[in-house]
């Protein structure tokens, strides 16, 4: 008698164990205005971030972002503090200029300062107040800015290989006023840091890879030609205005070998630097605010 014939033996499926690898974000600087521009792009970022195992920025980042809302909040701090100021006439002298960061004062009067008021219908005398009010907030918000960024925002802040020291410089204010920003740099100064060497070492190659791309993009062509300058004249001494200039390279340059993936809603510098230096772009976009 014959036994029934036995149905193969298949082994149990055994789950793919092999550990995924880190996801690392490098979060460019507009990633970090974003998220202190508006609730709901700060709530979408954070979203998105929560994807990522170790998030990091780096120095010139920080000073980029120094240069920016920290210096706006600054210069509202200024007018603010003149003899007779009013509230009022100080944001809307500040508001009707014509200018790149105009869209950024407004977002720091209608979502750091918390101060609101119309001048049809209010009194001088309250107007004054209200000036002196968003004057003193914003001696807190400056430092806090900087805090916020250096040492809250993400998990680190890298500057080991460019070691910017205008980055390490949180604003401090004087009597009455903040001290420049960002001061010049000189070097023997107060200026010791590295990018003249790193442009010399990695500048000959990324300019190379660059080349196609300088074409669609003034930012680019801006790093490049700075590169060049160094590349060309060992004794070139750069300043915190060309490190600005050449921002992107020097960020991508800080985060080569550490950061798998880029944030950034600035897809036509980040997407080429991207490619050419093996990071995954992810492009941050805000479609929900977009008008009809």
């Amino acid at each position: 008698m014959t036994s029934p014939s036995q149905p193969p033996h298949n082994p149990p499926s055994v789950p793919d164990t092999a550990p995924q690898l880190p996801r690392r974000a490098l979060l460019d600087t507009t990633v970090q205005l974003d998220r202190q521009k508006t609730e709901a792009r700060r709530q979408k970022l954070e979203s998105i971030l929560a994807e990522f195992d170790w998030k990091f920025s780096t120095g010139i980042s920080l000073v980029e972002f120094k240069a920016t809302v920290i210096q706006e909040c600054i210069t509202i701090h200024n007018q603010l503090r003149r003899t007779g100021a009013r509230f009022t006439r100080a944001r809307d002298a500040l508001l009707e200029k014509k200018g790149r960061q105009i869209s950024l004062r407004a977002h720091i009067f209608n979502n750091l300062l918390h101060v609101f008021a119309s001048s049809f219908d209010i009194s001088e005398e309250t107007d004054s107040r209200l000036a002196e009010k968003a004057r003193l907030l914003l001696e807190n918000i400056i430092p806090q800015l900087y805090d916020w960024f250096a040492k809250e925002s993400v998990d680190t802040v890298l500057n080991d290989r460019i070691a910017c020291d205008r980055a390490n410089e949180p604003p401090r204010k004087k009597r009455a006023a903040f001290e420049i920003n960002l001061p010049e740099c000189k070097r023997g100064t107060n200026k010791n840091c590295h990018v003249e060497r790193v442009i010399r070492q990695a500048g000959p190659q990324l300019t190379i890879l660059l080349e196609p791309h300088i074409t669609h993009s003034d930012q680019l062509r801006n790093a490049v030609d700075t590169f060049r300058k160094v590349l060309e004249n060992t004794k070139t001494e750069l300043s915190h205005g060309d490190c600005r200039r050449a921002g992107d390279c020097l960020i991508a340059l800080e985060a080569e070998g550490k950061a798998t993936h880029v944030l950034s809603s600035n897809a036509r510098e980040w997407k080429p630097l991207s490619d050419v230096l093996g990071f995954e772009f992810v492009q941050i976009a805000f479609p929900e605010e977009k008008t009809v």
